[in-house]
């Protein structure tokens, strides 16, 4: 039995999708704990050409989510991020 199927009881592991990106660690662990709190799986992983080992926290991350709910995990990050830097654009995949 995988992983999701333990932590959410459906045998099939949806597809995910890029809702945001963190600018480091902090701030994508704030997101992902406000997404949870929302009851929104989510989790992250280093955006592709930043994988310096070296950096630890520092770099961007990408938060992924089930594609079937992103807009509600969209919904629930776009306020914080605009917040946090109001000149940031929006992730579009």
């Amino acid at each position: 039995m995988g992983l999701w199927a333990r932590l959410f009881g459906s045998s099939k592991e949806p597809d995910f999708v890029r809702c945001a990106v963190a600018r480091n660690q902090p701030e994508c662990e704030l997101l992902i704990s406000m997404l949870r709190d929302h009851g929104v799986p989510a989790f992250y992983g280093r955006t592709r050409g930043f994988d310096v080992p070296d950096m630890l926290a520092a770099g961007p991350r990408d938060i992924l989510v089930p594609a079937h709910l992103e807009l509600e995990a969209r919904a629930v990050v776009q306020p914080i991020l605009d917040d946090l830097d109001p000149d940031r654009e929006a992730v579009d995949d």
